[in-house]
């Protein structure tokens, strides 16, 4: 699939990786709007924005597709068995 679809199934929740990503256990996930506490104690809006998983289990928050991954179609849900053949 394309990335516009991959983004909406994760304004959905799903998460979603690439077929062309070599190591496994990678994938992007949208962490929906929440509040943050600044180290002045206050609360402040934090907006969505997307997560990044590596391979390694470690999240990188602001994940920003490259120009390939946005014009690629093989993203795929990695929660959906069919998917992952």
């Amino acid at each position: 699939m394309n990335f516009s679809t991959a983004l909406e199934l994760m304004k959905k929740g799903r998460r979603m990786a690439r077929r062309s990503w070599i190591q496994p256990g990678k994938y992007v996930y949208l962490e929906p709007e929440s509040v943050c506490t600044t180290p002045g104690s206050r609360e402040l809006p934090l907006e969505a924005h997307l997560r990044f998983v590596t391979a390694e289990g470690t999240v990188q928050v602001g994940a920003q597709p490259s120009h390939a991954g946005l014009l690629a179609d093989d993203w795929y849900d990695i929660d959906t068995p069919d998917e992952q053949a």
